[in-house]
């Protein structure tokens, strides 16, 4: 291998909604180029799901591991983790990329404390402006990124999928029974920057045209909030049309796309789009918010403002749709997804990347 990257990554759990699932067809692509990765997590949950070497961190190992690498990738902004490996970059004077995956755009889910904000004003600033290059996933978050001034290089680059994988419609044996009718499926974490809350409120407002359409929440739970959610949905009697379930690995994820008739991605804030890729890749009709929809799908995927009133507007347009008319879309949707998306496409753009930082130095 001429080339070493380490990836500084939360987790490689391929839970529904995580970066691991898009990780490890980035993986499997750098080595077609020659480029060998590392990983490093903040614990061992994932080994072995990537085919990649594989570390947890410790604070005493960030030096020896970046020094192996000649580049270091950071996925994900406001850990430990993370600004350990970017410090022990910056000192070693290795090149780093951070990608923050909205942590550092703002938001009502993204305020700092007074801590936070010293913080920022001792070291994380100088981290960040000494990156090699911030990626943002797509322009909304460029355009944060850059009002605010903390690096000059920031550029769009996301995150794709191997759209091979999903051209086979997966087995849904194992799954529980569902709920009859069309469903409407949300694959991520049961937490209310997912938007679940004024989704769902959207939802029960749709009236005659909600009718045979029912809702899947399938992701891991964040604290409570799943609970709170089952009881609100009790108290509002529509127990009978919401299902909450979990999604913990690519093949339970791929089983409930191939019996969605349509995948929300209702965010309020700026996240990475894995749910959206995969239902694209599946030809699973998409409606997304404004901060989670991939740059160049206009027109093939409904996007909406992160609000009731936006969610509401766009649940209403894919429920009135035919079945003919979804399956078009979604036709366009994957075609134009495997053009942008797919990993054959994205790799070089990854490679120039890391080649550019090493030159850089």
């Amino acid at each position: 291998m001429s080339m070493c990257v380490l990836h500084v990554v939360e987790s490689l759990e391929p839970e529904a909604g995580s970066i691991a699932i898009a990780l490890a067809g980035l993986f499997a692509v750098l080595e077609k180029h020659g480029i060998k990765s590392q990983a490093v997590t903040l614990d061992s949950s994932g080994e072995g799901v990537c085919d990649v070497d594989h570390t947890t961190f410790a604070p005493r190992m960030a030096a020896q591991l970046v020094g192996e690498a000649d580049v270091v990738h950071v996925h994900g902004w406001g850990t430990e983790l993370a600004r350990s490996a970017a410090r022990a970059a910056q000192k070693a004077g290795k090149p780093y990329v951070i990608s923050p995956l909205g942590a550092l755009a703002h938001g009502r889910y993204n305020k700092k404390g007074w801590r936070g904000k010293l913080r920022g004003l001792l070291s994380e600033n100088k981290l960040l402006r000494q990156a090699v290059a911030i990626t943002a996933l797509n322009t909304l978050e460029q355009q944060t990124l850059q009002a605010d001034g903390i690096n000059a290089c920031v550029c769009v680059l996301p995150y794709g999928l191997s759209f091979g994988d999903y051209e086979v419609k997966a087995d849904d044996v194992g799954l529980p029974a569902g709920l009859p009718g069309r469903c409407l499926l949300i694959l991520g974490p049961i937490h209310p920057i997912e938007g679940l809350v004024p989704l769902m409120t959207a939802f029960a407002e749709l009236g005659k045209d909600a009718e045979g359409w029912n809702l899947v929440l399938a992701g891991r739970e964040v604290g409570d909030w799943r609970k709170m959610l089952e009881a609100a949905v009790r108290r509002k009697g529509g127990a009978g049309r919401v299902l909450f379930t979990t999604a913990p690995d690519v093949a339970t994820q791929r089983a409930w796309l191939g019996r969605a008739s349509a995948l929300a991605a209702p965010s309020l804030h700026i996240r990475c789009p894995v749910s959206v890729m995969q239902a694209v890749a599946a030809g699973v009709p998409v409606l997304a918010t404004e901060p989670t929809a991939p740059d160049g799908l206009d027109g093939v995927i409904q996007a909406c403002t992160p609000s009731r009133a936006g969610l509401g507007e766009a649940l209403r347009f894919i429920c009135r749709l035919d079945e003919h008319e979804r399956a078009t879309s979604a036709q366009k949707a994957r075609e134009a997804g495997r053009l942008r998306f797919d990993w054959s496409v994205l790799a070089e753009r990854y490679v120039q990347l890391y080649e550019g930082s090493v030159g850089s130095r």
